[in-house]
This record gives structure tokens, sequence and C-alpha cells, in this order.
């Protein structure tokens, strides 16, 4: 390690500490799990691996159409499951995105079925049986402006032309909710290699219809969904012209193709960053949600304080762990 890079992380640890020592309570890990709040669940692959990779050896029936398949259906199944409302998402090699609205207040139960499923069936497909989720967990943002819930869709939808993959979202061979409008259903077919058709929930066919979030209520569904294509197009002639001015190409799908799940990213990836919890390109909406979040925790820490002393505690309406598994009394909305 470098002189500059050690200065850097002593800097960041001093700073985490002095964070620290300026919290009048005890540091608090959970959040508040509430009601019809929109989000955006994003989750890496272990040592960013290609395992949600669209390709693999075709000669096991590794294609495009059945990662994509395979994916969609046990999306579709988890929404059906804990009643989440499907804003859009996209399954790329080393990671995946997925916009939805935590219509019940359910949300890890939703993202256990959809991580757990995952990577369950993608170990079964390539024979392995060790970890394909990256330690740290999803990342949870929450989107409370319309801005910021059509921003995050958009991003969701042309994360594979950020990427440099290919030149139009239309032409990614993983699951993509690019063009898809709302209101639209797609039916996805149950995969013969993993799960068990002896079991309800376990349907033959199921369907995943993309519902439009609670956002810009004076347009119609389709003046939304021409909106969110609008913003596609501009951010992908965007990146073309970015890639134009470097001198780059996308790599298309012929080269994609060759793409095997084994391997991992290249890319130069950013480390000890913020990971953000609350989306906002205004300011102040972000520091108000902040500030919310920051009396939820305080409040969750008095508590959780009193559950230790054996004195009576009430816990702040959206915790989740201990009143699920511990049946902990919540305080209402």
């Amino acid at each position: 390690m470098t002189d500059a890079r050690k200065a850097a992380s002593a800097a960041r640890r001093k700073a985490n500490r002095a964070r620290g020592k300026a919290r009048d309570y005890e540091r608090v890990r959970a959040r508040a799990v509430l009601p019809n709040t929109r989000v955006m669940i994003t989750r890496r692959c272990h040592d960013r691996r290609f395992f949600l990779s669209a390709f693999g050896d075709p000669r096991k029936g590794h294609t495009p159409e059945q990662t994509s398949n395979f994916y969609g259906y046990t999306v579709a199944r988890a929404v059906k499951k804990y009643g989440a409302l499907f804003h859009g998402g996209v399954q790329m090699g080393d990671h995946h995105h997925n916009n939805i609205t935590d219509r019940l207040g359910n949300r890890p139960d939703y993202k256990n079925s959809v991580h757990g499923n995952l990577a369950r069936g993608l170990n079964a497909r390539f024979g392995r049986f060790d970890s394909v989720w990256s330690g740290g967990g999803s990342c949870d943002t929450v989107t409370p402006s319309d801005d910021e819930t059509l921003e995050d869709m958009a991003y969701s939808d042309c994360n594979p032309q950020r990427a440099g993959l290919v030149k139009w979202g239309h032409l990614w061979p993983g699951f993509t909710t690019y063009g898809w409008r709302f209101g639209e259903t797609r039916r996805f077919k149950r995969p013969d290699w993993y799960y068990d058709p002896k079991k309800p929930d376990n349907p033959e066919v199921i369907e995943l219809t993309r519902t439009r979030p609670d956002i810009f209520p004076e347009l119609t569904d389709d003046e939304l969904s021409d909106k969110l294509f609008d913003r596609c197009l501009e951010i992908e002639r965007g990146v073309q012209a970015e890639m134009k001015a470097q001198n780059r190409r996308f790599m298309g799908v012929r080269k994609l193709a060759k793409t095997k799940w084994w391997r991992r990213a290249k890319s130069p990836e950013k480390r000890f960053g913020i990971v953000p919890t609350v989306a906002g390109s205004r300011p102040s909406k972000r520091r108000e949600e902040l500030r919310k979040n920051e009396a939820w925790r305080r409040e969750y820490a008095e508590q959780r304080d009193n559950l230790r002393r054996g004195l009576p505690a009430t816990l702040p309406h959206g915790a989740y762990f201990l009143p699920v598994i511990y049946k902990v009394p919540v305080k209402p909305p």
C-alpha cells in the first residue's frame, strides 16, 4: 500500500471514530421497514463473478433465454408471495437491480426469497456449493420523490448501456424491463431444473406485471411510460456520445456470448465510499429523510436499551427483526 493510500485510510478511520463519538446513543444497524415504501434493491455477486451472466455452456442448456426466464420467474414468485409492486429491474452479469414498492412492509422476506432462490438455483445450474452473493448484503435505497423514482427506474433499464455492453437496451440478452409499458405483463415458465412442481408456490407459468409507481398523478399510464422511455433514450444517447468521444466501442452481444460465469469483472471498483440509504438529487429532501431516519434510530436505541435491562419496551413503528422473531411490541403507525 502506498503512503497516500495509507494516509487516506487513516483519515477515514479518524472521521469514523469522530462520527461515532458525536452520536449520543449506541449504534443502531436496524432500519425502518415501512409499508408503501418505494425502494431500489441492488445486490452484487461474490467477488464480482458473472454468476448472473446470461450466457453459459449451450451444451448444458445454459442459454440467455434460460437465465432470463429463471430470473423473471424468481422475481415474479416473490412479488406475488409478498405483495410487492414491481416497477422495473435488470439482471446484469455480476449484480442486479429491482425497483419495487414494499406495499406490506415485508421487504426483508421479499429479498430473502429472491436472493435465496437465485443463489440456490445458480449453484444447482453450475454444480457449485459456495456463496453466490457478496457478504455485504444488499443495498436498499429509498426513493421518496417522484423524480428520483423515475430516475432509478431509468438507471435500471439503462444499466447495460451505462456499462458499455450494448448500444441499445432492447439488445440486452438478460432480463430487463427496458421497453416495458406500465401495465404490461410478461409470462415466465417454471424452470424444470430447480423449482419443485409439487409445491403450490411454484406454478407452471407465472406472470409479472410492470406496475406504475405512485408518482406524477397528473400523467396517465401511457404518458408516464413515454416519459420513462424518453429519459432512457436521453441516457442512451449520452452514453453513446461519451463512448464515441473516448474512442470506445460497445462490447456487443457476440462478444458477450464468450463471457464465462466463473470469471470476474475487471473494471475499477470504488471502495470505502458511502452506501446510500436515501436517493435524492434534491439536498433538502434528502436531508429531511435522513433526519427522520436519525430520530428513528435514536428511539430504537432507547427502547432496545430498556429491553436489555428488563424494562418495558415498545419499539418504533417499522422495526422488523425483534418484533417478528421475538415478538417485541411495536408502536402503531
